[in-house]
Parts: structure tokens; sequence; C-alpha cells
């Protein structure tokens, strides 16, 4: 039952972060200000927690570190992170994906 719990919550976290990054800018959003925003929502929610995340969406397909892009950066909070196309219509909500669905 706990298990379904957490699962639940690291979907909605997901979608979150990206509705956030759609919000604020599809093209990038630092990865301090994603933390800064989920530490409001989820106070126990850490860096690492979002590492993980930002990874899984980026495995996904739906998100990319557009700092690469432009030079890099090898601090995780000052990387920059974007939507790809796909990303973008999964937060815009024209499309789904049965991994993040609740």
């Amino acid at each position: 039952m706990n298990t379904d719990r957490d699962a639940i919550k690291m979907k909605q976290i997901r979608i979150l972060i990206l509705q956030y990054i759609n919000r604020l800018n599809p093209g990038g959003v630092l990865v301090r200000t994603i933390h800064n925003s989920l530490v409001g929502l989820y106070e126990n929610y850490s860096y690492s927690l979002l590492e993980r995340d930002l990874w899984y969406l980026r495995k996904k397909g739906l998100i990319e570190y557009v700092d690469k892009k432009i030079g890099g950066e090898d601090v995780f909070e000052l990387k920059v992170v974007g939507l790809t196309a796909s990303g973008k219509e999964i937060a815009d909500r024209t499309q789904t994906d049965p991994a993040l669905e609740i």
C-alpha cells in the first residue's frame, strides 16, 4: 500500500516538473529553480531525488539539458533543463504517457 502511494507521488512530482518548466520557460529553467519550487510543496525533496526524476524524464525523451548546447555546467544545481517537443506535449496535456498517468 505504501509503495502505491510512493509511486503516485513520484508520478505527480514528475508531471509537476514538466508543467513547471513549461510555465516558466519551455526552453530552459535552472535546476535550482525547479528544486526550490518543489521544496515548497514537498519539504523533504532533495537534490538527489530531483536528479533521479530528471534522469527519468530525460531517459523518456521529455526533457534535455540545454546548458550542454551553450557550454555546459558541471554543478548539478546550475544546469539548465528544457522541454523536448514530446515533453511540451505532455506538459500541455495534448499527449499522454502511460508511465506518468495516475
